[in-house]
This record gives C-alpha cells, sequence and structure tokens, in this order.
C-alpha cells in the first residue's frame, strides 16, 4: 500500500503534553485516579496542558513538514526552538528549490556514483568513461562506497584529500621521490626513511577530487542532498611547468632516427594533430591539392575493450593546413595509388597504427639523441611553438590545434607569446622626451 499524499504544510508538535478536551474530566497527579492528569512541572510550561502517554519518554517536540511529493517526514527535538529552527529551515528549502528529503540522503555513495556513471555514458566518450571508472575503483570508493550521502561531510572530505595528496598509504605502489632534495621537503615526514615516499600525484589527487565533486553534484540535481560539501575543498596545487618544443633541427634528427616512423614524426610535429586523430586518418582525409587534412574522428584505447574510433576530443572537425612544402611532398608520395579508405598510418596488421608501435622507434630515437623527457605529445607541443614563433596569432594556432578556445591557447603557449616590452619601453621613451 502506498503512503498518503498529502497537501504541502509544516507545523511542530508538543508530544508530552495536549490541550483538555471540552468537558472532560482532568485530575492532578496527587488525586491517583485513573484517566488524564494535569502537568504540574513547571520547566514545562505556565498554561495548564494535560499529559500524554508519551509524557517525559524521548524528545518532547516533534517537527513535521510535507514535502514536494506530498510525503509527511518529521524529526524530534528537544526544545521547541530546535523544532521551529528546523521547519524553518525546511519550508525555505522547499520554497527555494534547494530541499532534499532526510530519508533519501540515506543512500549509500557507491549507489549514486553508478547511477552517476550510467548517465556519464550517455554523452561520454569511452575512454573518459573508463577514466571515471577506474578512478572510483581505485581511489574514491574504496574510502566512501557504503558511506551514506548524508555523513559525508566537508571535514571529512579535506581530511581525505589532504591524506591522499601526502600520505604513502594512498598509493597502491609508493613512488620513491626522485632525489634527496624532494625526500626533504616531502610533507609530514617523520624522518628520512618516510621522506622518501609521497602521496598521489596533484593530478591524481585532483581529478580523484572532481570525480567525487560531480558525483554529490549529481545528488543534489536527484535530490538527494541540498548542499555539496566538497565545496571549497582545499587541493594541491599543481606544478606549472612548461611543456618541452623541439626546435625545426631536432624535430628533423627525431625523424631520421626514427625510421619506418620518420614521417609520422615530421606530420605530427608540423600539423599538431593529437596522436589519437593522426592514426585515425584515412587516405582521403588528405586533400594534397589544397594542402589541408581533414580531422574528424579519434583512436584511442580503452581498457578491457581496446582500441575504439569515435569523435574528436572536442567532438569537432577541422580542416589543418599541411605548413610545409617538404611535408606536403611526402604526403603526396604516401597517398600515391592507394585505397582512399586505408588509414594513412598503418599498423602491423594493416590496421591503424597503435602507440606501442609507434614508440618502439620513437623512444629508441629519443634516447640516442638524449632528448630529456620527449614524448609522442612533445610534436603537438612543437607544432604549436613553432607557428607562434613564425608570427601566427593565437587565434590561428588555436584553430591549428583544435583547442576549444582561445584562452586554453593562452594558457598552454603563454611563455612563447612576445612580451613588446621592448616597444613599449621605446614608446614610453618617446613619450616622455617629447613632454620634456
Amino acid at each position: 500500500m502506498s503512503p498518503t499524499k498529502r497537501g504541502q504544510r509544516a507545523g511542530k508538535e508538543d508530544r508530552w503534553h495536549r490541550p483538555a478536551r471540552r468537558g472532560e474530566q482532568v485530575n492532578y497527579p496527587a488525586d491517583q485516579m485513573d484517566g488524564p492528569v494535569w502537568c504540574t512541572d513547571p520547566k514545562h510550561g505556565k498554561s495548564p496542558m494535560v499529559c500524554t502517554v508519551r509524557h517525559g519518554k524521548g524528545k518532547r517536540w516533534l517537527a513535521r513538514w510535507v514535502d514536494h511529493d506530498r510525503q509527511e517526514r518529521t524529526k524530534s527535538f528537544d526544545k521547541s526552538a530546535d523544532a521551529q529552527r528546523h521547519i524553518d529551515a525546511m519550508t525555505t528549502a522547499m520554497n527555494t528549490g534547494t530541499y532534499a528529503d532526510p530519508q533519501r540522503s540515506a543512500v549509500t555513495f557507491g549507489v549514486v556514483a553508478e547511477a552517476w556513471l550510467a548517465a556519464k555514458r550517455a554523452n561520454r566518450a569511452p575512454k573518459t568513461v573508463a577514466g571515471y571508472r577506474g578512478l572510483l575503483d581505485v581511489v574514491v570508493l574504496p574510502k566512501w562506497k557504503d558511506e551514506r550521502l548524508r555523513d559525508i561531510d566537508h571535514e571529512r572530505l579535506q581530511t581525505w584529500v589532504t591524506w591522499l595528496a601526502t600520505d604513502p598509504a594512498a598509493r597502491q605502489q609508493p613512488k620513491r621521490l626522485k632525489d634527496a632534495k624532494d625526500a626533504e621537503h616531502a610533507m609530514d615526514a617523520k624522518d628520512a626513511k618516510d621522506a622518501e615516499w609521497t602521496g598521489l600525484s596533484p593530478a591524481r589527487v585532483i581529478h580523484a577530487y572532481q570525480v567525487v565533486r560531480q558525483v554529490l553534484a549529481y545528488a543534489i540535481r536527484a535530490k538527494y542532498l541540498a548542499v555539496n560539501p566538497t565545496d571549497s575543498i582545499e587541493l594541491p596545487r599543481k606544478a606549472q611547468g612548461k611543456d618541452l618544443a623541439l626546435t625545426h633541427n631536432q624535430v628533423r634528427q627525431l625523424a631520421n632516427e626514427s625510421g619506418d616512423m620518420g614521417p609520422m614524426v615530421r606530420f605530427l610535429a608540423y600539423t599538431g594533430l593529437r596522436f589519437g586523430e593522426c592514426i585515425a586518418l584515412r587516405v582521403s582525409d588528405v586533400d594534397t591539392v589544397r594542402r589541408r587534412i581533414l580531422v574528424s574522428k579519434s583512436i584511442t584505447h580503452v581498457q578491457r575493450r581496446g582500441h575504439l574510433e569515435g569523435d574528436t576530443k572536442t567532438h569537432q572537425r577541422r580542416a589543418v593546413p599541411i605548413l610545409t612544402t617538404a611535408l606536403a611532398a611526402e604526403l603526396v608520395e604516401l597517398v600515391t595509388d592507394r585505397d582512399p579508405t586505408e588509414y594513412l598510418f598503418l599498423g602491423a596488421d594493416g590496421g591503424a597504427m597503435t602507440l606501442g608501435r609507434f614508440r618502439w622507434q620513437f623512444d629508441k630515437a629519443v634516447a640516442k639523441l638524449g632528448l630529456t623527457g620527449v614524448t609522442p605529445h612533445t610534436l603537438r607541443h612543437t607544432a604549436g611553438s613553432l607557428a607562434l614563433s613564425e608570427g601566427a596569432s593565437v587565434v590561428t594556432v588555436q584553430k591549428l590545434l583544435g583547442h576549444v578556445n582561445a584562452t586554453t591557447t593562452m594558457n598552454v603557449y603563454s611563455h612563447k607569446l612576445p612580451d613588446d616590452f621592448d616597444k613599449l619601453s621605446a614608446a614610453m621613451d618617446r613619450a616622455t622626451s617629447t613632454e620634456s
């Protein structure tokens, strides 16, 4: 049988007392007679009230309210003022749309996390969903899976985030710091041995926090919670390192040392494509007449599902220029007399190139040339850096790299932009000289 639906309202009830009914015979406790008796405790109020069967048992005041679903909810309090404050808070929350049913907030974090992840599958790439799944299983759920939402507060979340960032126990495989100087500055190290270890990386901690925040935001939308306890959490600071970029000469040397992967090295360095976008290209995507590359797909590796082809990271199609005549000539030779549906860069089995196959030769070339820290992504950063150094505008580089907006390009490549301070100084000198 479904619960009775009621009209929306709120109020408080004295569970220990009731008014005398008309014509009712009420006795005093000293009379020692059966039937209702007056309350004679001066602490319970001045007005004469009849004792109920609950008199003196449990909490006196009961706050009642009917929510948007027309279900009656209650909560007991010792003091009338506390019950009234709770009723006022519930009424305000319902009027402002921030109300969450206290009974619904008893659901566990793990249940809501699975519902959130199921919703994400509708509009997120498989690799993104797999990343969420990994963070939940390895970092988040071991701590919060069986916790009721109403028991998760700001203080507990902050303690957990700090623990992830600083405690070696947060790592399944502890990471040794790179040198003695790093160990000396390790947070919360009790001795030299402890200082050799650290918690999760700042990026990993921030990603885990973002997943928890999104799950709890989903809980608010689903009316499980009224507020998000992740607001204003203090997070570890990521190092603001600058990505490496190669010179034209280094690109040439790296391509020459990469053997069969040489053409792909040059292609990535002078088009700025993401690696997944590059290996998803078909022969038909290369327009050697207009010197353009049509980018519309990307291939990513998803754990337990293999390589999957889908939209680009930004879900946009774009045309990328072939920036050098040498690369244009190389591509003409690469696509001549080939099936338009073939992948432009073939893997071992005639399918798409894989990151593992590419890096087998690429990494050997990097090591031989002594290019510390260079990865396939370095080639994409090289394309943007070289374009800016040759005078390209931020908007042009944004379009080249497929950034959603120019702000991303500015943030990544701000150190490559000319500051024009010398020109400004000269102009100020001229202006002050004229006035004098």
